[in-house]
């Protein structure tokens, strides 16, 4: 009996202690679902609030640029057309056609003086021309005097010429008659009386022929000294030409003295200020009444000190400065002066550019001297953070969850900085083409903060990636 209530003390003791393991398995397989639940919400609330904290940033995607070096200078502008006006003759200001600030043409008249002077010069000078013009005539006259003179002691001279050929015929006929007279008569064929009368007409011929041959010589030394009258007459005729193309020249001269008592302008342009000359003001030559600048094309003065000396060559390309920084107008280097300014140790330049914009003459610009290009990358000033003396930039860079959620998150990545080039920083090192930077809410961001594009931003990327 004592046996049986042990025996079954014994199995409710088992009963009970199974029954508070069961208890506490059950309960720690409770917690451990619990558990589970819990930090399954624990997780989903916190990629909820990661999401949540998400900074709405603009991204810039990098893109290939021309990286520039260069220097900045103020250098001064200078048209390349202005001219002073002055007039050439001195003389009182009648009319003045235009006024300050107008714009003229080539041509065009500016103003009028008074040309006593000059027109009594060109008076005097068309009377002399006159005179000689009437001189030429009387040498013309002289010149067909001489001329019948010489065609007479030509005709004279070839009449005695004629004459002595008859006479030196008749000469030999007369000889030829004598030797056979003379044969007749010593043969007793002949008396003497026709030997002697042979004889005489020989010497009769004789007598004529030297007659005409003086004769002849004289009408050759008149002719001679005839085409010496000619020749004479025709030199002065030169001479008298001459003259009058010279008195002719004067006249010219003088003409256009007087023509210079109207002022043309001689270069298209805007006309300068009358403050110093007005309508009856007395001027004399080199008096600057006013001036015509034409600002089209400027010719750009600067001096760019030595150390560049080496890097100085015609053709470099300068451009200049807009006041807001950004690049004006280009034109390249056209001059380069052989001596060094003393006093400044610079060497001046010229560039010649057209103006594109409402630059003036005199003015001073800044400018840029681009010593080189080549292609490399550009980031604005404002994206770029310091810590530690380095510098960094906020790259976007994509991430995905455990739950296959992808995201965005800002890593810093350090670069290395070149010059500024207007608004933006030279990237040496550390970013290239392609990457999307960082360039709003940079202080709100750290390393690995969650951030989210701009829907504005991210609109104007996917057009672009459309396109």
């Amino acid at each position: 009996m004592i046996q049986k209530q042990k025996s079954k003390l014994i199995s409710e003791s088992s009963i009970i202690v199974f029954f508070k393991q069961s208890s506490k398995l059950f309960t720690s397989i409770l917690t451990i679902a619990l558990l589970s639940i819990s930090i399954s919400g624990c997780s989903s609330s916190e990629e909820e609030a990661n999401q949540s904290q998400a900074i709405n940033v603009e991204l810039k995607t990098l893109e290939l640029a021309p990286l520039i070096d260069s220097t900045e200078y103020v250098g001064t502008l200078e048209a390349r057309d202005r001219v002073s006006l002055a007039p050439r003759i001195d003389g009182r200001i009648l009319e003045i056609f235009v006024r300050q600030g107008d714009r003229v043409s080539r041509g065009d008249r500016i103003a009028r003086l008074e040309p006593t002077q000059e027109q009594e010069n060109v008076n005097a000078a068309t009377q002399s021309v006159n005179v000689e013009r009437a001189r030429l005539g009387q040498v013309q006259a002289e010149l067909r005097t001489a001329e019948a003179n010489r065609a007479a002691a030509a005709a004279e001279a070839e009449s005695a010429r004629a004459d002595l050929q008859d006479l030196e015929a008749e000469l030999e006929l007369a000889q030829i008659n004598i030797k056979r007279t003379k044969t007749l008569v010593e043969g007793g064929a002949l008396p003497q009386q026709n030997l002697d009368d042979d004889n005489r007409d020989l010497k009769s011929s004789i007598a004529q022929r030297n007659s005409r041959r003086e004769s002849l010589n004289a009408a050759i030394e008149s002719l001679q000294a005839a085409e010496k009258q000619v020749e004479q007459a025709r030199a002065n005729i030169d001479s008298q030409e001459a003259t009058i193309k010279q008195s002719e020249a004067e006249l010219g001269s003088v003409s256009q003295n007087l023509a210079y008592n109207t002022i043309i302008a001689p270069i298209d342009g805007v006309v300068g200020s009358f403050d110093q000359s007005k309508v009856g003001d007395y001027v004399s030559v080199g008096d600057q009444l006013t001036t015509i600048t034409n600002n089209q094309n400027f010719d750009l003065n600067i001096n760019i000190p030595t150390e560049y000396r080496d890097r100085l060559r015609q053709g470099i390309e300068v451009e200049t400065i807009n006041e807001d920084g950004s690049s004006g107008i280009r034109g390249k280097i056209t001059y380069i002066a052989p001596l060094v300014q003393q006093n400044t140790q610079s060497i001046l330049t010229k560039v010649t550019f057209p103006n594109k914009s409402s630059l003036r003459d005199r003015e001073y610009v800044r400018v840029r001297v681009i010593w080189s290009e080549k292609p490399g990358v550009l980031i604005p000033t404002t994206a770029v953070s310091t810590l530690g003396g380095q510098n960094f930039v906020y790259v976007a860079q994509p991430k995905e969850s455990e739950s296959g959620e992808k995201s965005l998150v800002a890593e810093q990545q350090p670069v290395k900085l070149g010059s500024i080039q207007t608004q933006d920083y030279q990237i040496l090192s550390g970013v290239e083409k392609g990457d999307r930077i960082v360039v709003s809410n940079i202080l709100s961001l750290q390393d690995g903060t969650p951030i989210s594009e701009a829907e504005e931003n991210q609109a104007v990327s996917d057009a672009e990636i459309d396109k």
